[in-house]
C-alpha cells in the first residue's frame, strides 16, 4: 500500500504532462475552441463636407410666373473657377420634421468659413472637393468636424461668400436667416465685386425625393449673383437690309410718355435681400430688392439690339448686347417704341412677362412686318441661365 499511492501519483502527473505537449488535445484527438470574446459593435460615422459651384439651371419657361417651376439642373463650374475661395455657410437639422409641423430645430454651422484648398481634395474626411472648414478660423472660435445624425428628418444648407453682413429674425410663422447683399450691376467691376449667394439645399433624407442630396454625401452648394440679364432683338419677315430702324427704346411702360425723373426706371444698383427658411415646411429662399437712391446708376431704356447675325457689331452701352439689371419680382408692362423706315411703332409686353429672377437671362425678341411694323401676336419671351449667350428654343407666350 505505501509503494502504490506514490506510483500512482507518479502515473497521474505523467498523463497530465501528455496531455499538455499535445496541444491541447481532448481523449478523442479534436483541439478544443474558444468562443470568441464578445465586441461592442461600431458606429461608423460620416463627416459633413461641402463643394461649391455656380449654378447653371437649363431651363425655358412659357412664363416668367413658371420660373419657379420645375426645371432640369446640369453640373455647374466649381466656383473655385470664378477665383471665390471662401464661403460661410450656414446648417440647420430638424428633429422632427413633418408636412405641417414646426419646431426641433438644431443649429449645426453656425456661419462656418470653408475655404478652397487647392490640391487638398480628399486629403481629409471634412474635404471631399478642396473645401475645409476645421480649424479654418483665425478667431477664438474652433470650428471642429461635424457629423450628419443619420436620425435627423431634414436638413437644409445656405451659404455666401465675401463679408457676413446677415442678420436673423422672425419672418411670418417661422425662422427665417437673412442676407443683405449690396448688388451693383453698372459695371463689369462693380458686378465682380457683388458677392455669390447660395440656393437653399434641402433634404429629408429620402432615397427616392432626394437622390442627389442625400445624407452622408457632401452638401454640394449652388451660387449665383443677385443679377438677372435683358436683351431684346428683332426678326424680319423679309431680308433686314431693308428696314431701317431708329431710335429704339424698350422700358417701362409709364416713362414712355413721363417727363418725371423720379421715375424708378431700370434699378442697377441696390440691396437685395435673401431669405433663406431654417424651419418649418418651406424648402426654397426667396429674396426682396431695395434700389439705390442713385439715379445716375439707372438706365434709362434698353437701347442695344442684340444682332446675332452680326459677329462684328460694337456695343456702345451694355455687355454684348446683355444689360445687366437688379432682379425684379414684380413691375408693370414694358413699351417698345422705335421709328421702322422713320414710322413710329409701338409695342407693349405685358407686366406678366416681366418678372426677372437672379441668375436668369431674358431675350426679348420683337418681329418686324413687311409693312414696317411691329407685331404684338408674334412677341417672344425666352428664358435661358446667365450662364449661356443664347436661347435653348423659342417659347411663344401668346
Amino acid at each position: 500500500m505505501g509503494l502504490m499511492g506514490p506510483m500512482r501519483l507518479m502515473g497521474l502527473i505523467g498523463l497530465m504532462e501528455l496531455m499538455g505537449c499535445s496541444g491541447g488535445e481532448d481523449a478523442t484527438g479534436q483541439t478544443p475552441t474558444t468562443p470568441p470574446t464578445p465586441t461592442t459593435p461600431t458606429i461608423t460615422e460620416t463627416a459633413i463636407t461641402f463643394s461649391g459651384q455656380q449654378s447653371e439651371e437649363q431651363a425655358v419657361s412659357r412664363g416668367a410666373n413658371r420660373a419657379y417651376g420645375p426645371y432640369r439642373r446640369a453640373a455647374g463650374t466649381p466656383l473655385s473657377d470664378a477665383g471665390v475661395r471662401q464661403f460661410h455657410v450656414w446648417g440647420y437639422k430638424n428633429m422632427d420634421y413633418e408636412a405641417d409641423a414646426y419646431g426641433g430645430t438644431q443649429t449645426v454651422f453656425p456661419g462656418y468659413t470653408v475655404n478652397w484648398i487647392s490640391g487638398s481634395a480628399a486629403t481629409t474626411t471634412t474635404n471631399s472637393n478642396g473645401w475645409e472648414y476645421v480649424a479654418q478660423q483665425t478667431t477664438d472660435d474652433e470650428q471642429t468636424i461635424k457629423y450628419w445624425d443619420m436620425g435627423a428628418k431634414a436638413y437644409r444648407y445656405f451659404a455666401v461668400t465675401g463679408g457676413l453682413n446677415g442678420t436673423y429674425g422672425a419672418n411670418g410663422a417661422y425662422g427665417a436667416y437673412e442676407f443683405s447683399i449690396a448688388a451693383d450691376a453698372s459695371s463689369e467691376g462693380a458686378r465682380t465685386a457683388t458677392p455669390y449667394f447660395s440656393k437653399l439645399w434641402f433634404s429629408t433624407g429620402n432615397l427616392g425625393a432626394y437622390p442627389d442630396k442625400q445624407f452622408g454625401k457632401p452638401v454640394t452648394l449652388e451660387f449665383l449673383k443677385p443679377f438677372a440679364r435683358v436683351r431684346f432683338l428683332y426678326k424680319y419677315s423679309t431680308p433686314r437690309e431693308g428696314f431701317k430702324m431708329t431710335e429704339q427704346k424698350f422700358r417701362p411702360t409709364d416713362d414712355v410718355s413721363a417727363a418725371d425723373d423720379a421715375k424708378a426706371k431700370i434699378a442697377r444698383k441696390g440691396t437685395v435681400t435673401v431669405h433663406y427658411p431654417t424651419e418649418g415646411t418651406a424648402t426654397k429662399e426667396w429674396y426682396t430688392v431695395v434700389v439705390d437712391n442713385d439715379k445716375s446708376t439707372r438706365l434709362e431704356a434698353f437701347t442695344e439690339d442684340f444682332d446675332p447675325d452680326n459677329d462684328t457689331k460694337v456695343y456702345t452701352t451694355c455687355d454684348n448686347g446683355w444689360y445687366w439689371v437688379l432682379p425684379i419680382i414684380s413691375q408693370g408692362s414694358y413699351t417698345l417704341t422705335v421709328k421702322v423706315n422713320n414710322n413710329d411703332r409701338a409695342v407693349t409686353v405685358p407686366a406678366e412677362y416681366m418678372t426677372w429672377l437672379p441668375g436668369y437671362s431674358y431675350t426679348y425678341i420683337f418681329k418686324v412686318t413687311e409693312e414696317g411694323g411691329v407685331e404684338i401676336g408674334w412677341v417672344e419671351y425666352a428664358m435661358t441661365p446667365w450662364t449661356e449667350m443664347t436661347a435653348t428654343k423659342t417659347v411663344y407666350n401668346w
